[in-house]
Order: C-alpha cells, then sequence, then structure tokens
C-alpha cells in the first residue's frame, strides 16, 4: 500500500470552474505544461475512502440549478456512470452526494462528463482533510505541484493565481506548510463558507447577465410603447439588432441547457418551454420584419419586446429566487459560528493574533472574556463560566478551569482562559453539527414524494395546455373576433407563448426542501440537532411520547447514598467496582466511578470487558468472573440482604465476584428541575406520556406519580422497551421515544422519531433522527415541526393556486382579463418568492430549547 506522501506525489489538480462546461461539451483542464503527466487521473484521498476500501462517498457543491428538474436532471448524469450509486441531489440547497467504486470509475472522471452532461458547476467537497486557499505566482503553483511537500493529499485550483491545497495536519501543519511554500505565497481572502461563497460568485454572473438583458430591453420598450417619431424601418433595425442581442444572452442561459438536456438525457425541461416561448416571439418578430422591410407588412406587426421582456423578467426573476433562497440558506448556517481569528500564544508567553486557519495541533490559544471560543480545546490555565446554549441549549452557564473541554462556538464568560487545541478548525465540533445538518438536508421525507410526482407531470401538463390554447383560440380569433387567418394564427401563438412563460414548478420543488433546511437550521442554533428530515416533518402529529428515566427524566449524575461490602478486603472490593464501571458510560457506572475516584484506589488490569446493554457489564480478573449491574440479571435477587433493600426508592448496582455478591451500591437520583414543567405541556397538548425503565419498581414508580405519568413499566431490557415502541405503533399511533443513547439505539430506531438527549459531542455517533441538550427541546422541537408543516401546506396551496389560476389566465379562460406574453417572465418570480419568504419566517418560531 502507498503511503501518503507517495500519494501525494502522484496528484495532479483539476479544475471545476464556476462557470458551466465549454459549449463544446468539454470540461477544463490544467494543460499538461502545468500538471506534468495530463494522463494520469487525479488519485483519491485514503481517507476518502469508507468501510469498504474500494467505495468513495463524495460531496459536491452544486452551481446553476434553477428548478426541481434541474434535480433530476443531475442526479440522472451522475447516476448514469458506470460505479456510481446512492445518488443524492438538493436543488434548495445546492448539494450532490454519491457513492463510487473507485474499482470501476473515478471521482475526478464522474465530476467533469457530469458537468458536461448537466452544464452545472460541480465544486467537490473534501471534509477528510484539512484545506488552505492560497494565492501564488504561477511559477510557484507549478513548482508546488510537480513537488508537493509530505503531508499534502491534494491541489485544487481555483484561478489563475489561486489554489486549495488539502493536507494531512497529523503530518504538516498549516504554518509549516506556509512557511515551507516560501514568501510570494499568502493565505487567500477568507471566505466563511465556500458554499456561499461561489454562489456568491454565481449570482454575480446572473446579476451582469441580467443587468445586461435589462439594459437592452429598455430601448425595446421605448421604442415599441412610445409615439418615438422615428420611422418604422428604423425602430424595427434597431429593436432587431438588441433583441438579438438578448438572444445572445438567452443561448447561454436557455437554449444550450434546454437542448443538451434533449439530445443528451432525452428529457424536455422547464428551460425548453422557455426557449420555446422567446424562439417563438423572435421568430416571428424577425418574419414580421422582413415583409415589412420589403414593403409588404403584416397585420400584426414585429413585437421584439416580446421576447426581450420574456428573457429579462425570467433572468430577473431567477436571480432574486437565487439571492433569496442563497440568503436564507445563509441566514441558518452552522458553519458560519465559526470564529476567523485567534489569539496564540508564542515561546516567549506573548500572544498574536492569527488567522484561525493557520492553527496547528499543540498550539495554545488564549481566549478573552465575553470572546467566542474559535476551536475545541482543553483549558491548561485559568477559569471562567462559558455559555453553551448555543450548542447545547442549556441556558446555565458552564463552569471551566483546567482539564475542562471546550467548544467551539460557544461564548466566553468573565474569565481568560488558555486552552491547548484538541480539534482544528474544519474538523471541530461546528464542523460535525453542520455536518449532520447538512446530511439531513440532504435526506428526503415522504411528503417531497408528493412534491416530485407533482413536478413530473408539470411539463407535459404546461405542454398540453399551450397546444389546447393554441387549437381553441385559431377558431375563437376567426369566428368571434372575426381576425384573418394569419391574425388568429398569431394570437393563438401568442396565448400559448404565455402559457408556457408563466409555468413554473420551481415552487412545487422548494415547498418542502427549502422550510427543512431552514427549520435544521435554526434547530441547530438553538441547541437541537435534527439528523433526519423525516424528525421535523412528523413531530407534530406526535400522539405519544415514551421517555427513559435515568439520565433522561433524571439528571445524568446520581448520588452513591450507601456502599455494602461482602468480603474482608474491602479496598480490593472497591478496587474492582472502580475498574469495572470505570470501562462503562451508562449514568449509573459514570457516578459510581465518580464516587469512588478520589479514594486512590490501586488499579487493577481487567481483561474481556464486555457491555451489555440493559444489563451490565462483565470482565474478567486473573482468570475470576467479575459482572455489575441489577441484581435480577446477575441471579442475586433471593439474597436476604438484596430482598431488604429492593423495596426502597433507590437504585441498585450489584458487583460479583465468580456469582457471590462481592459489593452493592445504592444510588438515588434527581428529577432534571424542567421535567415536570415539561409534563405538564406535553399533557396540556393532549399528549399521551410513557416512562419505560430498566431499574426496580419503586424508584420508577415514585418518578411515574411525581411527574404524572400514567403509563410506566418497571425492570425493562432494550428488548422490551422495542417490544413495547412496537405495540404502540400497532395502534395507529405516532410514537416518539426519548433516552439518553446509553442503551436506548433499539429503541430509538423503533420509534417513529427516535431522539437522544446528550451533548453536541455526540452529534456524530449517535443514530438518533434528533439530538437535544435537555427536555426543553422536546417542546422546540414539536413547535419547529408544526411550524414547518403549517408552512409546507402553504406553499403547496400557493404554488396549486398561482400555477392554475396563472395558466388559466395565460391560455385565456378568463375572458376580460390575460397575462400578456411579454409580461408572462414574471411568473418565476412571483411564484417563488412567497414560498422563500414564508420559509424565512420560520425565525419567528419560539426557542424553548434554552
Amino acid at each position: 500500500m502507498k503511503t501518503r506522501s507517495d500519494t501525494a506525489s502522484e496528484k495532479k489538480a483539476i479544475i471545476y470552474e464556476d462557470s458551466c462546461c465549454r459549449k463544446d461539451g468539454s470540461s477544463d483542464t490544467i494543460p499538461s505544461s502545468v500538471t506534468g503527466d495530463s494522463s494520469r487521473p487525479l488519485q483519491s484521498s485514503p481517507r476518502d475512502v469508507g468501510v469498504n476500501n474500494f467505495v468513495e462517498d463524495i460531496k459536491v457543491n452544486v452551481q446553476g440549478m434553477t428548478c426541481s428538474s434541474c434535480e433530476k436532471k443531475l442526479a440522472r448524469s451522475l447516476a448514469s456512470q458506470t460505479g456510481v450509486s446512492d445518488v443524492r441531489v438538493v436543488f434548495a440547497s445546492g448539494h450532490a452526494d454519491f457513492k463510487i467504486d473507485t474499482r470501476m470509475n473515478d471521482s475526478a472522471s464522474v465530476i467533469t462528463k457530469a458537468q458536461g452532461i448537466s452544464g452545472f458547476s460541480l465544486n467537490r467537497v473534501r471534509s477528510e482533510s484539512q484545506k488552505l486557499d492560497l494565492i501564488a505566482p504561477a511559477a510557484s503553483i507549478q513548482k508546488f505541484i510537480s513537488i508537493p511537500p509530505p503531508g499534502v493529499d491534494d491541489i485544487e485550483i481555483l484561478g489563475p493565481r489561486k489554489f486549495r491545497v488539502f493536507y494531512d495536519p497529523r503530518i504538516i501543519g498549516a504554518r509549516t506548510l506556509l512557511e515551507n511554500l516560501g514568501g510570494n505565497v499568502q493565505l487567500a481572502p477568507l471566505e466563511k463558507n465556500d458554499e456561499l461563497g461561489r454562489e456568491k460568485a454565481h449570482l454575480i454572473t446572473m446579476a451582469t447577465k441580467t443587468t445586461l438583458s435589462i439594459m437592452l430591453t429598455i430601448p425595446i420598450c421605448v421604442l415599441a410603447w412610445s409615439n418615438a417619431k422615428a420611422s418604422e424601418s428604423t425602430k424595427g433595425i434597431v429593436s432587431l439588432i438588441l433583441a438579438s442581442l438578448i438572444q445572445a444572452i438567452a443561448v447561454e442561459e436557455f437554449y444550450w441547457k434546454a437542448f443538451k438536456s434533449l439530445f443528451r438525457n432525452g428529457s424536455i425541461e422547464l428551460d425548453m418551454l422557455v426557449v420555446i416561448s422567446v424562439t417563438a416571439a423572435y421568430v416571428y418578430s424577425v418574419i414580421a420584419f422582413g415583409f415589412l422591410m420589403a414593403g409588404r407588412p403584416l397585420n400584426i406587426k414585429q413585437f421584439f419586446e416580446t421576447s426581450a421582456l420574456l428573457v429579462s423578467l425570467i433572468l430577473l426573476g431567477r436571480l432574486l429566487a437565487s439571492y433569496a433562497r442563497a440568503k436564507a440558506i445563509a441566514s441558518v448556517s452552522v458553519r458560519s459560528l465559526q470564529e476567523t481569528l485567534v489569539s496564540l500564544t508564542t515561546h516567549d508567553g506573548g500572544t498574536q493574533i492569527i488567522d484561525a486557519r493557520l492553527l496547528q495541533h499543540r498550539d495554545v490559544f488564549r481566549v478573552d472574556p465575553h470572546t467566542h471560543i474559535p476551536t475545541d480545546g482543553i483549558v491548561i490555565k485559568g477559569l471562567s463560566d462559558v455559555d453553551e446554549s448555543m450548542l447545547t441549549g442549556e441556558s446555565a452557564r458552564v463552569a471551566k478551569s483546567a482539564g475542562s473541554k471546550i467548544i467551539a462556538g460557544t461564548l466566553n464568560g468573565d474569565g481568560m482562559m488558555m486552552a491547548r487545541v484538541d480539534r482544528l478548525p474544519g474538523e471541530n465540533t461546528i464542523s460535525d453539527i453542520a455536518d449532520v445538518v447538512e446530511a439531513a438536508q440532504a435526506s428526503k421525507p415522504r411528503v417531497q414524494a408528493l412534491a416530485d410526482v407533482v413536478a413530473g407531470y408539470f411539463i407535459p401538463v404546461v405542454v398540453s395546455v399551450a397546444i389546447i390554447a393554441f387549437v381553441v383560440w385559431i377558431p375563437v380569433a376567426l369566428r368571434v373576433q372575426h381576425q384573418s387567418r394569419s391574425g388568429a394564427v398569431i394570437t393563438a401563438i401568442s396565448y400559448a407563448i404565455a402559457v408556457l412563460a408563466v409555468s413554473c414548478p420551481c415552487a412545487v420543488g422548494l415547498a418542502v426542501p427549502l422550510v427543512l433546511i431552514i427549520a435544521g437550521g435554526i434547530a441547530a442554533r438553538r441547541g437541537v440537532i435534527i439528523k433526519s428530515a423525516s424528525a421535523t416533518e412528523r413531530a407534530w402529529s406526535v400522539t405519544d411520547i415514551v421517555f427513559d428515566k435515568t439520565g433522561t427524566l433524571t439528571t445524568g449524575e446520581l448520588d452513591v447514598n450507601d456502599v455494602e461490602v461482602f468480603g474482608s478486603d474491602r479496598e480490593q472490593a472497591l478496587a474492582i467496582a472502580f475498574a469495572l464501571t470505570g470501562t462503562n458510560d451508562h449514568p449509573v457506572s459514570r457516578s459510581i466511578a465518580r464516587y469512588l475516584k478520589g479514594g486512590h484506589l490501586p488499579k487493577l488490569p481487567l481483561d474481556n470487558v464486555k457491555t451489555l446493554p440493559g444489563k451490565g457489564v462483565q470482565a474478567t480478573l486473573n482468570h475470576n468472573t467479575i459482572r455489575g449491574g441489577h441484581p435480577d440479571w446477575l441471579d442475586i435477587s433471593s439474597h436476604p440482604h438484596i430482598g431488604n433493600i429492593s423495596s426502597r426508592n433507590a437504585t441498585n448496582f450489584a458487583i460479583t465476584l465468580n456469582d457471590a455478591l462481592l459489593i452493592l451500591f445504592t444510588l438515588t437520583s434527581t428529577l432534571r428541575p424542567e421535567s415536570s414543567r415539561i409534563m405538564t405541556e406535553l399533557h396540556n397538548r393532549n399528549i399521551t406520556t410513557h416512562l419505560l425503565s430498566g431499574d426496580t419498581e419503586m424508584p420508577v414508580k415514585s418518578v411515574a406519580l411525581t411527574l404524572n405519568i400514567p403509563h410506566w413499566h418497571s425492570r425493562q431490557t432494550p428488548q422490551d422497551k422495542s417490544n413495547y415502541i412496537a405495540h404502540l405503533s400497532s395502534q395507529k399511533r405516532r410514537v416518539l421515544f426519548i433516552g439518553d443513547g446509553t442503551n436506548d439505539a433499539a429503541a430509538i430506531a423503533r420509534a417513529d422519531i427516535g431522539v437522544a438527549l446528550g451533548s453536541s459531542s455526540d452529534v456524530t455517533t449517535s443514530s438518533a433522527d434528533a439530538l437535544i441538550g435537555n427536555l426543553e427541546g422536546i417542546l422546540f422541537l414539536l413547535d419547529l415541526s408544526q411550524a414547518a408543516y403549517r408552512r409546507i401546506v402553504f406553499n403547496f396551496v400557493w404554488s396549486a393556486v398561482y400555477n392554475v389560476g396563472a395558466l388559466m389566465a395565460a391560455a385565456g379562460v378568463f375572458v376580460r382579463f390575460r397575462i400578456a406574453p411579454a409580461w408572462a417572465g414574471c411568473g418565476e418570480l412571483i411564484s417563488i418568492l412567497p414560498v422563500v419568504l414564508v420559509a424565512v419566517t420560520m425565525w419567528a418560531v419560539k426557542g424553548r430549547s434554552g
């Protein structure tokens, strides 16, 4: 197997431009004079490869998608390639991801081919490496590419003097890398979010085209609608020239994409409707102009303003809709929480303000009072209280001292701390949460299937309506309006053009995903991490909520009230208990280990440690079997002492040595302060609550009575919990289960919505649909889901009302009112902006997570 440096030395760079591919279908690549061997494919970093050593998970940002049909086109262009599977494309967020078997194809070829087929710009997202965007002279870039230093995984050219370096920070640090490149290389200006930066470049390109088209359209409209003294031939010549220039803009924006989709994919998409309507208006005007110049003017003269306005208004609609969509998504971007500057502690004890991208492992940084923490770290000096509500939902500040972990993006209090870098920006908690949120955005809830079906039928329906309008209006114009045959044909064409131009399925395509994307971003900023879109989609309809007890309704830390040792060597028994409980993360084990930590007990080497969810933990010590857990599992319930304490309102944890009782701990738990209030609110919402616990009857009963939970069961194994939820589901109940995630994987998976109660550090390991910092997050999730559901319903209703009403008006169904072809291009703007604005109002949802 090649070493990382060997792999890096074989790499070449590849360009993925922020514009569409060339019109000849070729893609842009670096000349061989720059890359060296132009025939050798770009190698993949070993960290790209998943569980299967031949399968890569690829994620790309996409520019150029304007509607939901674009999403399907890109999906087809990826899925049709050899070795590609599990393709997911999200139009609303501009993301796509897929898996590729590297034995059959390589990612660079797939991306390049997909760009050529779809016409969209694809930029690969590499989360497996750290990256630096640098600016250097072309000669320096060429030298760097030819001989990259050890630790460099990949190089991507971003422009004539700008390139991106992917590197392994365990081998080479960012500052070291920059120093190796020499003084003529510097950091590129920071884009807080690469995706937003590329979206900004795309919007600038769109704005330029739109502005130019509008500037060319205005004179055409003035000549057509004013009483200018110029002759008809002069007006026609000027209008023809300007309209032709606008058509040149339309060729790149509409024609090229439409015909590429038709001939390469065999599909008719929204751009084709625009092309047909614009072409019909433009071609007729050219013909009418020709007859005018030949001295044989037609009854209906040229109307260049129609094609010009169609192009300009559609471009303007797409520009404003893209801008609104990008701003909406940017407003909830989790990655924007990443601080850009950091106070680095130097070797002489001073500090230096540097770009956060230049942090390296083992660096020490200073956190000043009332500033945001730049990255995950371990406090080595200082005391402070940190507000972690932004990521955990807990309103109370958390005390930090030497040895404490601090989390990127959280807010420091009044103290000053020195901390050592634990995780670099780009791989810290903010990045973990952002990755999870973006993965949830890529998942499609079931309601999206309805939108996809509607969008799939949209274009055939629109074309059918246009044909019907054309056919119907010819006899109407002839017999009712008494027009000439040529006039009737032109009238019918005008109605067909209006139908084709006014239609817009984009509102249907955005109805669901945009709401869910913004909901997920808002939730993440308020301490609720949504890992599956189905959680937002379905939580509003929950009828039953099933709670675990320990660590969920009670605090995660229990108090050890009594310790009884059954044997002569108390210290040995306590040492065994400390060693055994230290291997397990269950709240009971954690509490016992914390209780014994200060006892200066000898460390015992345990072997064959095994955790049994819902039961306990077992291991061997010098060939002796040690087991710890509930007395029932240990088969010691008949022990006289166990019987005496089983009726107490406490949790019992016993340890046996070769099946003989060695030590017994009695623990009591404290209810979370918000538990009672949350239960009252849930009951007020007519939600039925349940309590399932593996604990004995008395402590479970006590919690249930205190919180007024009507359905409770004790001594529940993980399988018992799963079966209980399955029984509720069989009664057509919508079930949400919430547990601390330690022993609840089966119940979380079985429930309609599985929620884990934990910290942001658990976000990548939890299998739940959502992760909350405290019980308040349940109410916030329900409220957020309700708000999202209402907005999705509104978006569907608005999309239906607009498209039905607009098509009828454009087709001439309303005799006294119609949408003229020239103004039909406003359709995209009118249909999409309400959807975006309604989605943005998700910010009005009151946060109850903190």
